[in-house]
């Protein structure tokens, strides 16, 4: 089985009804104009996708460039499900981010393009645990290297449990938006770019 970090967290085993869920590419038609952001989430069901830092967030707590890159997978997985005649009902895609005001910023971004925030779950890790969604996004919202404690609560095994949350509630489909050279000085999180890393994850999503 796949895993990261100590061996802590596993893809389900080989034979288990969600274990294809979780590691074949999406059972979808591409259109030929297809974005490559569109292709990237076609073949990866586990994705870090690099952000910048915010450089103009007044309180560290919210990151523009990531909300924005919520709103374009959105649309991308609205348009990629609509395309092959499965639309995704409300409430299929949930949001986790740490703090209220990247949860606001995000809301904000969606009423910009025109997205209904109200079909997504927009929340924090520790108020989604026990709820699950098809897609996750996650947001780190890192932009300075004093916020990477906040960011983890490791427990005596070494297990972070706040990843482990986030990284779980999602059925089928799992997108990581943070800025990895802030990211790569916490252990945990240098393991977890390490797994997800892939040429089509790192550069064409990037585009």
């Amino acid at each position: 089985a796949e895993r990261f970090y100590q061996g802590q967290l596993y893809c389900l085993p080989a034979g288990t009804p969600r274990h294809s869920q979780q590691t074949a590419p999406l059972a979808v038609e591409l259109p030929d104009e297809a974005v490559p952001l569109w292709q990237t989430l076609a073949r990866h069901r586990l994705l870090f996708l690099p952000t910048p830092i915010d450089r103009g967030s007044p309180t560290l707590k919210t990151n523009v460039h990531e909300a924005n890159r919520i709103a374009d997978l959105i649309e991308a997985f609205e348009a990629l499900y609509a395309h092959n005649d499965q639309p995704l009902p409300a409430g299929a895609i949930g949001i986790i981010t740490p703090y209220r005001a990247q949860i606001a910023q995000i809301r904000d971004t969606l009423y910009q393009r025109n997205i209904d925030p109200q079909r997504y779950t927009i929340d924090t890790v520790e108020r989604y645990q026990g709820g699950a969604r098809d897609i996750i996004l996650i947001s780190l919202c890192t932009n300075a290297p004093r916020q990477l404690a906040a960011l983890s609560s490791l427990s005596t095994e070494g297990v972070d449990r706040k990843l482990n949350v986030a990284m779980t509630r999602a059925r089928e489909h799992l997108v990581i938006l943070g800025a990895p050279e802030l990211l790569k000085a916490s252990p945990v999180y240098r393991a977890l770019l390490t797994h997800c890393a892939s040429p089509e994850s790192t550069t064409s999503a990037a585009e």
